[in-house]
């Protein structure tokens, strides 16, 4: 039943991964209770204090919670914190599902195009002469034969600016927030590099908008990019 932690990061971290992914694969369902402690202690050939670190990572997540006289129970979905970078990451390996992919695209879509176009409206030169220089350094990263983790790097450095050139203090903290989103779908965007789709251009027409402080064709653009980016991944989870 049980799988060894690999020695990769602290046992701790690694009996929360394991753990973490049988939670958000449906494995442990909503409501159920963990295997006592000595029990996971055996399995995964970890001490105790081990355990209680694990398990205490995931309760910071809200996937468990531990109860008096009842156990380590798992919580409902509703209670995950589902923007957290690791409970993102688990739900796409555990389960590569579309569902998780469209759902934080859509979040995207909502969000980001208004974004841009206030980007537009409120830039500053030192803020465009920013974009430019992050507009370049994707463009190295895209280019055939780079490590496709500086092109998830510079993806999520480009979408980010243009997130706090809104000037909006509520965009930007929200922007703070989603931050584990956008850096997982950077990251399975870019992983990679032999699919189709990782088109500069896309980037080029959103900062061009912005610099030439046209609000509404910015917004569409960064609409364009989005849409472009989801297909490109759905397509890449289909393949797989």
């Amino acid at each position: 039943m049980f799988e060894r932690a690999e020695v990769v990061g602290t046992m701790s971290a690694q009996v929360a991964r394991i753990l973490g992914m049988r939670i958000v694969s449906g494995e442990y369902r909503p409501g159920s209770v963990l295997p006592i402690e000595p029990e996971l202690c055996a399995a995964f050939g970890v001490s105790r204090t081990t355990v209680r670190e694990a398990v205490k990572h995931l309760a910071s997540k809200r996937l468990l919670e531990a109860l008096p006289k009842i156990g380590t129970r798992v919580l409902p979905f509703d209670e995950w914190n589902l923007l957290d970078r690791d409970v993102l990451g688990w739900r796409l390996l555990a389960q590569f599902d579309h569902k998780i992919v469209a759902d934080i695209f859509e979040m995207r879509l909502c969000f980001e195009p208004r974004a841009s176009a206030l980007a537009a409206e409120h830039g500053t030169a030192d803020d465009f002469a920013m974009l430019a220089h992050r507009l370049d350094g994707l463009r190295a990263a895209l280019a055939p034969g780079q490590d496709t983790r500086l092109a998830a790097q510079g993806d999520l450095e480009f979408h980010l600016l243009v997130i706090n050139m809104s000037r909006n203090g509520m965009f930007i903290t929200i922007g703070g927030a989603i931050k584990a989103a956008l850096r997982v779908s950077s990251e399975m965007l870019h992983r990679h590099p032999d699919q189709p789709g990782r088109d500069p251009a896309l980037y080029t027409e959103v900062a061009r908008h912005i610099t030439a402080r046209h609000s509404a064709r910015a917004a569409d653009a960064m609409t364009v990019l989005l849409q472009a980016s989801r297909e490109r991944l759905l397509t890449m989870m289909a393949k797989s």
